[in-house]
């Protein structure tokens, strides 16, 4: 090989490494300033897809976290008191955000990305929902899910499993009767919330 392609394939490495290396930097890791700004971005566009990648893997995959996650930029966008552009900032420098339905709570974590690159991404804790039966049917219950535009039948298992921060709304019909609409707010501190359905 010659030295004029020798040193055309060093600076062909180089190149390939040092743009691997910004691409990583800059694509893949997540800076917390870079976190705070798709938090704000996807409370300002009520965006609760953007919002829910800002999580981790597993919470990401919380059953109905979609749902969870859309109630929760639409909440902060109507309702927080603190400006919109600040709300990233103040969810990532471990604070709630003000005049919200529920005190949310977040956790900014990170991990090494190519052991090189330090990524941040957040993480909550899932709420386990009780129902308690006050309807004198026993265990003949159906609960559907009816958020996000959804209609789907789930089981008492599912919702002690927990939930995602977020409010969930529910037809209940108990003994063929129905016994109307709930709802529930989970704020992501893990606590157990109980959901009581009574006869109308």
């Amino acid at each position: 090989m010659k030295k004029k392609d020798i040193i055309a394939l060093v600076i062909a490495v180089v190149v390939v490494l040092v743009g691997g290396s910004l691409f990583i930097k800059t694509r893949v890791a997540v800076s917390e300033n870079r976190l705070a700004s798709n938090i704000t971005k996807s409370v300002q566009n009520k965006d609760g897809k953007l919002f829910l990648k800002q999580f981790s893997k597993d919470n990401q995959e919380i059953k109905f976290s979609d749902i969870g996650a859309q109630s929760v930029v639409k909440d902060l966008h109507d309702n927080a008191t603190d400006p919109t552009s600040e709300i990233g900032k103040i969810i990532t420098s471990g604070q709630t955000v003000s005049g919200t339905k529920v005190d949310y709570r977040f956790t900014v974590e990170s991990k090494k990305v190519l052991g090189l690159f330090t990524s941040y991404y957040l993480t909550t804790r899932k709420s386990p929902v009780r129902v308690l039966n006050y309807t004198g049917y026993g265990d003949d219950m159906t609960i559907k899910m009816t958020s996000g535009g959804k209609n789907q039948t789930i089981t008492k298992s599912q919702l002690n499993s927990g939930l995602f921060p977020g409010r969930y709304d529910f037809d209940i019909t108990s003994g063929g009767e129905d016994d109307g609409s709930y709802w529930v707010r989970s704020a992501g501190d893990g606590g157990t919330i109980e959901l009581t359905v009574t006869e109308y």
